[in-house]
């Protein structure tokens, strides 16, 4: 374990979005390439249509996608469009509605602002920057509502607890229904405002040091 994993673990953090969603029932999705979710996919019932309907049957306030899991639903989005081995999810996505306030989960500045818009990418992204226990750390928020965050800049103090944003709408968030995507990433490298969030197998060991599981800052007992 590492030294931000272990101070991530102990800290006790804000909701990153409104607590009755971030702790309600929820469906966990399985979009890994064995999943039996894909018996269920057609020409006319896509994955996001099967899953609307399972969190519709169960009445699942939040879809939450796994961390560190393989998926083949990349590979024909324009942002992948540089490597069809990129199929490792380093992130947790939270899917609520579009307009669901986002806050801070600790205190922090923020490092960049962003809006990238090829097909299958962030589309509007905040990544905040954060000191704890003296280790300074990055949280990345992709999928955002563009309109509101457009009084920030670069250098803003976002306290724990603030919103700050929200999420975005499939026609402004890269063409995936609304849901948020939190990454932790201990080191930015030479990245700025960017960083990777779907990783080539190989390279899985480093990415997986570098962006520990989002949970430690969300918390829900379903995902440990």
């Amino acid at each position: 374990m590492t030294p931000l994993t272990s101070a991530l673990q102990a800290h006790q953090f804000h909701a990153v979005i409104p607590e009755p969603l971030q702790f309600g029932r929820g469906l966990i999705v399985d979009l890994s390439p064995s999943s039996a979710l894909w018996q269920s996919v057609s020409t006319n019932h896509s994955f996001a249509d099967e899953i609307a309907r399972q969190s519709t049957a169960m009445n699942a306030q939040i879809v939450i996608g796994r961390y560190a899991e393989q998926r083949l639903i990349y590979q024909d989005k324009e942002n992948f469009s540089d490597s069809k081995n990129r199929t490792v999810h380093m992130g947790i996505d939270l899917g609520v509605p579009s307009l669901t306030p986002v806050f801070a989960p600790l205190d922090g500045k923020i490092h960049s602002i962003a809006n990238h818009q090829n097909e299958g990418d962030y589309g509007p992204t905040i990544i905040l920057r954060h000191q704890l226990e003296g280790i300074t750390f990055f949280t990345l928020y992709g999928h955002l509502h563009q309109a509101a965050h457009t009084q920030l800049q670069v250098g803003d103090l976002i306290n724990a607890g603030q919103q700050f944003t929200a999420i975005g709408t499939t026609a402004e968030n890269g063409g995936w229904a609304p849901h948020l995507h939190l990454q932790i990433i201990e080191n930015m490298g030479s990245n700025t405002d960017d960083y990777i969030g779907v990783v080539d197998p190989i390279e899985l060991d480093f990415y997986r040091n570098n962006c520990p599981n989002p949970n430690l800052i969300l918390k829900r007992s379903d995902l440990d």
